[in-house]
């Protein structure tokens, strides 16, 4: 049996001293809070998170401050839109996270909606009329009951006595949030905001505020559970689908038995091969699990099949003509601990084209953070080197079994749309290519599924930006295919084409 070390552990061992250090390149995810009084200091302190007054950040306190494990950085900023707006300044200017999350009190507008509960506005506003957009994807696991809704007021001092009349069409009301938003915009790094309800912005604002700090403390100690993944061991499956592979499997599940990191268990779907392949999978014995499908149906069914009888919280899936390097899982499970609020992330890839190593080209390049708008035009992320959440896979329904080929493509764009992938960047994934039986070489014009995926989401989208990036990309892919129809003589192919060209045209 493998010797089973707890993420802790493994942080400790295989990065050292680097991990004390916590350069500011390394911080993805600021949390920002007002009050001191709000924030449970040693709790997160304890879980590898480092919290700081902008006063000492000032003062150099992250060059001076060892032994915080993660890539998250709490900022206390002072109450009121000043002090939030020269910390949004600094944080811009000497950290460039992916993320900023305003957290903390607010008050209520009136009694529509209930104290002890997380609001998540759509928008943010000063006195002055002056409005910016927040962010609404979800850096971190928002708690399921959050509210949403369409505005928050920042205001310059408390009102305990009810807003002025202009004010009152807003439902939450805070001091930081619109400050921070508006110095973030068209940075590249997203702010969201999440605020908890205290008090009623009335007359009791104080005494309310007093009495709920507590229950504050203990909520954001539930928003950010997912500290708690670097405490523990985590549980993976690995899952490979397979159908006709017979030369290249073994060497697919040699390479998931080796990892220094091993998985809980190995889920090997065959899609009813007719080759030696179930042979093959036999010598194994109880060192995998073998599902054997009724039909061949595709590797999305065979993926999902394996999706329900997985026993883990993770799954690792690897494509049978792939593998992985030995410390692949080690990797990605040390990258989990350090970022700890990704649900889905994947690791860098060698490709190996014919038996020979080849460089990916630049649009290939693979990015982190908010990756929805990259991958548009192409899939940017392998299944052979994706680690995902087995909830966050059921909750956008697993891979869709209509599609032959680009289900990854279509799968990871419904995720990415609204949580963030991280990339662990050594080389743990080798993708081996120019061999006859890929799925890719089968279906000429692939871009043809790509285009069923994304006009399946603009029916679904209602942000007008991201509706506009759909509109964009969906358009030069079927000027694409009508231009290869035309060429080919598949008349009925480029009218279909065309018609869904002059319809999407018109929300332009």
């Amino acid at each position: 049996m493998f010797k089973r070390c707890s993420a802790a552990e493994i942080i400790l061992a295989c990065i050292g001293v680097s991990i004390m250090t916590n350069k500011t390149s390394d911080i993805q995810l600021v949390v920002t809070a007002a009050l001191k009084k709000e924030i449970p200091k040693e709790w997160f302190e304890s879980r590898g998170v480092a919290v700081h007054t902008l006063s000492a950040l000032k003062s150099g306190a992250l060059k001076k401050h060892t032994g915080f494990s993660t890539g998250i950085l709490l900022v206390i900023t002072g109450a009121g839109p000043a002090a939030s707006e020269e910390a949004a300044c600094w944080i811009r200017d000497n950290l460039k996270p992916y993320f900023v999350l305003n957290i903390g009190a607010c008050g209520l507008n009136g009694k529509r909606y209930s104290t002890g509960s997380w609001f998540s506005p759509l928008h943010a506003s000063d006195e002055n009329g002056t409005t910016v957009e927040i962010d609404k994807r979800e850096p971190v696991p928002y708690p399921s009951d959050t509210v949403d809704v369409p505005s928050l007021m920042s205001v310059s001092k408390p009102y305990s006595g009810g807003l002025p009349g202009p004010l009152k069409k807003h439902d939450v009301i805070d001091m930081e949030c619109f400050a921070q938003a508006n110095i973030f915009r068209g940075t590249g790094i997203s702010f969201h905001c999440l605020k908890f309800s205290t008090d009623y912005s009335d007359s009791g604002l104080k005494d309310d505020f007093n009495r709920n700090v507590a229950l504050l403390r203990e909520e954001i100690k539930k928003l950010s559970d997912f500290l708690e993944a670097g405490q523990r061991t985590f549980k993976i499956t690995a899952v490979i689908p397979v159908y006709n592979r017979e030369h290249p499997v073994a060497r697919a599940i040699d390479s998931v038995l080796a990892q220094s990191y091993p998985p809980d268990e190995i889920i090997v779907v065959d899609d009813c091969s007719t080759d030696r392949t179930p042979e093959i999978l036999k010598r194994y014995g109880d060192k995998i699990r073998v599902l054997r499908m009724e039909t061949n149906s595709g590797p999305s069914a065979a993926r999902n099949e394996a999706v329900k009888h997985a026993g883990t919280d993770w799954l690792a899936f690897l494509d049978s003509d792939d593998c992985w390097e030995k410390d692949k899982l080690r990797g990605q499970v040390e990258y989990l601990t350090k970022y700890p609020f990704y649900r889905i992330m994947q690791s860098e890839e060698k490709w190996i084209r014919n038996g020979k190593r080849v460089n990916p080209c630049r649009h290939h390049k693979k990015p982190c953070g908010w990756i929805w708008e990259q991958s548009l035009e192409r899939c940017l992320v392998s299944p052979s080197g994706v680690l995902v959440q087995k909830s966050l896979l059921e909750a956008y329904g697993g891979f869709d079994e209509d599609l032959p080929v680009c289900e990854d493509y279509d799968l990871w764009l419904k995720i990415s749309r609204n949580h963030p992938v991280g990339l662990e960047q050594s080389m743990s994934v080798v993708k081996y290519g120019g061999h006859g039986d890929q799925l890719s070489t089968s279906y000429p014009a692939m871009d043809r599924f790509r285009v069923k995926s994304l006009a399946a989401q603009l029916e679904k989208e209602t942000h007008p930006d991201f509706r506009r990036k759909l509109i964009h990309v969906l358009g030069k892919k079927l000027t694409i295919l009508i231009k290869g129809c035309d060429k080919r003589g598949k008349d009925s192919d480029a009218f279909y084409y065309g018609e869904m060209l002059k319809t999407i045209n018109k929300f332009q």
